[in-house]
Formats: C-alpha cells, sequence, structure tokens
C-alpha cells in the first residue's frame, strides 16, 4: 500500500523530472484513470462519447483490472474509476470499486448518477471508496435536462441525496461526495439557482460543489482560448490512463485514443511507463512539436496558465493532495 507521508517526496520527484525534461523519467506515476466502461447511458450536449466508435465500446475484464490495480498498488497514490464513460454501467462495477478502494487508499468515483440504486449505494459506502462526485450540469431542471440528454432531474437529485443519507446513517466519513457542474453559460451557473439547489444538499452532508470551466477535448470542441506561455503536458510525467481494453493512453483528453504507448494484456505498467511510445511524445512536446500528435495538435491544455511549468488552477489541489 503506497504510503501517505511519502507523497511529497514523490511529488518532488516527479516535477524534477518535468523540469529537468527527462525523457525517460524515474519518478512513477503517482495518478491513474481505470476506465471501467467506456459507453454512456447519456448523450450530453458538450461530450464526445456520443460520436465514439462502436469499436471503442466495451466494458473492463476483471482479470484485466485486477492485473492493472495489483500493478499499481505499490505507487499509484490517485486512482480514479472512469473515463469516457458511465461506470456504474459495469455489471460488476461494486465489486471492481470494493477491489480497488482496498488495494489503493485514495480511489475515487465520477458518475452522472442515474443508475445509483440502493444495492449501489450500499455497496459503495461499505467499499471504503474516498470520493465520489458526480457529474451535474444545470441547478434548474430546465438547464440540466437541456445539458444532460437522457436523465431526469428529480431523479438524480434523489439518488445523490439518497447516498449522502445512507452514509450519514452508517456513521462514515467516505467516500467525500462532491457535486460538479461545467459552466456552459452564464445564466446556468446564476449564484441564485446555485445558492437554492445548493441549501438541502448542505443540509445532509455534501462535502464540496465545484463549477468548473470547460476544456475542448483535444480540440474535439472548437473554442477559442488564449495561447499563454507554452508548457508541455505534465500528465506525461505524473499519471496514466487504462482504457477499458487494456490500451494505454498518455492523457484523458485523447478522448478518442489517438495515441496509444502500450497495452496492460502485453507488457507491465511501469515497463510501457518509459517506453519508446512515450519516450517519443515526451519528447515531441517538450520541443514544441505538438502538431506532430493529432491529440496534442488544437488542445487547449498546453497553453493554460502555469507557475513553475504547472497549471496554476491546479497547484493547491496538489499541494493539499486534493485533486478532483
Amino acid at each position: 500500500m503506497f504510503k501517505e507521508f511519502q507523497y511529497y517526496k514523490r511529488l518532488l520527484n516527479i516535477y524534477n523530472n518535468y523540469r529537468k525534461k527527462n525523457i525517460i523519467t524515474s519518478a512513477l506515476p503517482f495518478r491513474m484513470w481505470i476506465e471501467l466502461h467506456s459507453d454512456c447511458n447519456l448523450k450530453c450536449v458538450m461530450c464526445p462519447n456520443k460520436d465514439l466508435d462502436k469499436t471503442q465500446r466495451g466494458a473492463m475484464d476483471w482479470d484485466v483490472f485486477k492485473k492493472v490495480v495489483d500493478e499499481a498498488k505499490d505507487f499509484i497514490f490517485d486512482l480514479t474509476l472512469n473515463h469516457r464513460g458511465e461506470s456504474l454501467l459495469h455489471p460488476d462495477a461494486v465489486k471492481f470499486i470494493k477491489y480497488a478502494s482496498e488495494k489503493i487508499k485514495f480511489t475515487k468515483l465520477h458518475t452522472n448518477g442515474v443508475l445509483l440504486d440502493k444495492d449501489t449505494i450500499s455497496g459503495i459506502i461499505e467499499s471504503n471508496l474516498k470520493r465520489i462526485s458526480f457529474s451535474f450540469d444545470g441547478f434548474e431542471k430546465k438547464d440540466y435536462e437541456k445539458i444532460r440528454v437522457g436523465a431526469d432531474f428529480d431523479e438524480v437529485v434523489n439518488n445523490i441525496k439518497n447516498l449522502l443519507i445512507f452514509r450519514n446513517k452508517s456513521k462514515k466519513k467516505y467516500p467525500i461526495v462532491a457535486i460538479e457542474v461545467i459552466e456552459l453559460s452564464k445564466s446556468q451557473v446564476k449564484k441564485e439557482k446555485k445558492d437554492k439547489f445548493i441549501t438541502e444538499f448542505k443540509k445532509i452532508g455534501l462535502n464540496e460543489l465545484i463549477v468548473k470551466k470547460p476544456h475542448n477535448w483535444a480540440g474535439y470542441i472548437p473554442t477559442k482560448y488564449k495561447k499563454k506561455k507554452y508548457a508541455p503536458c505534465t500528465f506525461l510525467w505524473n499519471a496514466i490512463l487504462i482504457l477499458w481494453n487494456g490500451d494505454v493512453s498518455p492523457c484523458s483528453q485523447d478522448f478518442f485514443a489517438k495515441y496509444i504507448i502500450g497495452n496492460v494484456k502485453e507488457k507491465d505498467i511501469q515497463e510501457i511507463w518509459n517506453d519508446e511510445p512515450i519516450k517519443k511524445l515526451r519528447k515531441g512536446l517538450i520541443n514544441k512539436k505538438y502538431e506532430d500528435f493529432p491529440a496534442c495538435e488544437n488542445c487547449d491544455r498546453l497553453w493554460r496558465d502555469t507557475f513553475l511549468g504547472i497549471p496554476r488552477e491546479y497547484i493547491k489541489q496538489i499541494i493539499l493532495h486534493k485533486m478532483p
């Protein structure tokens, strides 16, 4: 089990490798995403999932999942159980959540909350999961259902409340429960709407409400963004992402898996981490050759406001090790 006191030592090692622009890094990743299921039960207006090819849709096998978690348990500090799809579509989602939470201390789940029934809630609360966050893009029924096509506002509100109530009755501190809202318009996130929406949730123990700015999914969503000072993507030095079929992606923004650096069915994570495909990508971004990589060419993540190369929006969260 990764020990918490090692966090800052690991973080410093990762940062030194990044600042020195090491193509081969001595620091193993400390964050990981595992995609339990790549399909989704919603068709949200801003999400690329509805355009995902059939060949890229599927659910992770238990043997692949277990291999990944068992390999990662000694060096991954922060594990998120989702990527492109809705993780609770997986028929064994609770089993997967429980296993990962037992092996990796800071295991998290991100979900749209539609499939959160009584049995799933019970399983999640008893699993030792550290955090569950909900995509909930709208404080009123009209706004929410216009964005999150296929979901019912009232049903999902009740699902989240039921989870909070069950956690309270169980007298458990975890999971931390957060609602995350992507700000797609100013009217959607007006203060009066937010205040009215959040009051009831706070009464029953909601831990966090996070309002986020949208990103462009590596150019999938055409947006205007300011090209500030260029900085190679920090993701290549601190995190790794395992898709449902075992393919390994270097970046969570590469929604359509345009650049694969290996497969965990063929190689161990540590071998993939410094293998030729990712070394090529690190070198390319260090030399500002981002146009050579389809997933990086139009990505706004390369041009964010940074401090010493680290995106300012995450500095506080990284220091306090409270990444969403």
